[in-house]
């Protein structure tokens, strides 16, 4: 158990800086989690608010258990989706299995290790879906020393189960997949299976609730009256969770504890199958992950001359970044589809819903009758800038290089084409998204062609201004010393000041129209000038101290 725990913590401190394995890095590490509490307090709070509520419908006609058992299906469904991807990140991304092997340690070590691993990223997320409601419950319940003992109990077991359940799939679709030497392509049909399950599921889920959960009272009935179709699912894949449940609500009694016991049984008994499964399923899945299969093809005269035609040395540049974009699955999952799928996510919510044609409907009025003048631009500008800051490409830009990053110090090129290079992807990407989210603005709530023109204009400066924004982030927080590719853009925190960025600037862009209540060509203009301005003060940041950050960083 000793090597286990060790090689666990080992692993977590070679994830990144962010966990202060570099000297001084402490305070660094201090302020991007204070940086996270902040971005997720909003989120919180409003969750909160929104099961107090709950809780005092539910506890006037003696029904407020059934709170606890939905909370731990959402967290028990929300672990198993992004316990999918913690899996492959860890147990198959990394490649460090190869490097264990010879290692003084048994199979059960580096499974146990691993799963330690994701276990501790599965806590984050049970943190934000799990938390909330717990201490809500205990705070509106009045419950004593043993609630909150048998609370935390509760919150250290719940993630086990669906992280056992993704460990097993992925590891059963990892092993009798990963054959021959394509083992890119069945990684990228494995994360497009899983993008194309989670919007599924979320698609249907949404249009059997929509029109059920308007307001509190009616999430109450739908509780109540055994309606609702996510409880029901996630019950029947998570059997043990009516036994968490159970558990807290008989915290003070006899029968409370023998629901923990008999719920932390079954954890025990879930990971002793993982051990079992793991011991036969993994180790034949992982070995050689990390080779790929080559083409032979003779190049004749001809195509060797269009590969070797002389172009400026940006365009070079700026084409050898997109082509590894499109040619490292990682980086093709995290940052280029990204701005694909984007667009397309955020229909799900809207056309999922049964009274979606009269919702579209009311929307295309308010948009075009002008009574709001030009809230609308304020409001697409900032959806842009949010699209723009959930793209990882910029903010990546310097780490995904790795230790590759220090031939940019040889290369005959400018330091300020270098970094221009490396920003085009970012903001080629993200106008796609912009564009693609355009398109099915216009056709679904039949835009004028001058609203679209706004839009536009004021989209393009302010996807400049975050992505400028993110390679700023990144030259002067590289981490480079990752070892897989996957490691470089999921195990990344740099991101997340992008996403808080593009959050405050659009929510900034909002108020500010608001309070000036101009037209729309006057807010479509004043916002196109206001972020060109920006643009240009961080270009010549940009250009000016981004050579002097290049030259700081070291291996």
């Amino acid at each position: 158990m000793n090597k286990i725990l060790l090689l666990s913590k080992i692993m977590i401190k070679n994830a990144g800086s962010t966990w202060g394995n570099k000297k001084g890095a402490g305070w660094k590490s201090f302020l991007i989690l204070f940086a996270i509490g902040i971005g997720l307090l909003p989120l919180m709070s409003v969750g909160v608010m929104f099961i107090a509520g709950l809780y005092d419908g539910l506890a006037m006609i003696g029904q407020q258990g059934a709170l606890l058992g939905l909370g731990v299906a959402i967290a028990s469904l929300a672990i198993l989706v992004l316990g999918i991807v913690y899996v492959l990140s860890v147990f198959y991304y990394s490649q460090d299995v190869e490097h264990m092997l010879p290692l003084p340690l048994a199979p059960w070590h580096i499974l146990g290790a691993k799963f330690l691993v994701a276990l501790f990223y599965e806590y984050l997320t049970a943190l934000v879906f799990f938390g909330p409601l717990l201490i809500t419950y205990g705070v509106k319940s009045g419950g004593g020393v043993l609630y909150y003992l048998f609370a935390l109990i509760i919150f250290l077991i719940v993630p086990i189960f669906p992280l056992v359940l993704s460990a097993l799939v992925v590891m059963l679709f990892m092993r009798y997949t990963n054959v021959g030497k394509s083992k890119d392509r069945f990684r990228l049909i494995g994360g497009f299976a899983a993008i194309a399950v989670a919007i599924g599921f979320q698609a249907v889920i949404q249009r059997q609730t929509s029109g059920k959960m308007d307001n509190i009272e009616q999430m109450q009935q739908m509780i109540v009256s055994g309606e609702n179709v996510l409880l029901g699912l996630v019950t029947q894949l998570f059997p043990a969770s009516k036994l968490a449940a159970l558990a807290l609500m008989g915290s003070d009694s006899v029968s409370g504890f023998g629901y923990l016991v008999a719920f932390a049984f079954l954890a025990a008994a879930s990971v002793a199958v993982f051990f079992y499964a793991g011991n036969r399923l993994y180790f034949p899945g992982v070995m050689g992950i990390g080779e790929a299969m080559a083409k032979r093809k003779k190049v004749d005269e001809s195509a060797f001359q269009k590969l070797v035609q002389p172009r400026s040395a940006l365009i070079a540049y700026g084409l050898k970044e997109w082509k590894i974009l499109w040619r490292t699955p990682a980086f093709l999952m995290n940052c280029t589809l990204s701005s694909i799928l984007l667009p397309v996510i955020a229909l799900i919510p809207l056309l999922s819903r049964q009274d979606s044609g009269e919702m579209l409907s009311s929307l295309s009025a308010q948009m075009q009758g002008g009574e709001i003048g030009g809230i609308p631009i304020a409001i697409a500008c900032a959806a842009f800038m949010m699209m723009a800051g959930a793209n990882s490409t910029s903010v990546t830009a310097i780490t995904r290089d790795g230790q590759g990053f220090f031939l940019n110090k040889s290369f005959p090129i400018a330091y300020p084409k270098i970094l221009i290079a490396k920003l085009m992807p970012g903001i080629l990407l993200s106008m796609v998204s912009m564009l693609l989210l355009l398109a099915e603005a216009g056709w679904l709530l039949q835009l004028s062609p001058l609203f679209v023109l706004y839009c536009i204009l004021v989209g393009i400066p302010g996807i400049i201004f975050i992505n400028l924004f993110g390679i700023m982030v990144d030259l002067n927080m590289p981490k480079l010393g990752w070892s897989s590719e996957q490691e470089a853009v999921k195990q990344n925190l740099n991101p997340l000041f992008t996403l808080i960025l593009s959050a405050l600037a659009g929510g900034l862009t909002i108020v500010g129209v608001y309070v000036v209540s101009g037209s729309m060509m006057i807010v479509g203009l004043g916002l196109f000038a206001l972020f060109v301005i920006l643009d240009f003060i961080f270009y010549r940041i940009l250009v000016t101290k981004g050579p002097v950050w290049i030259e700081k960083i070291e291996a």
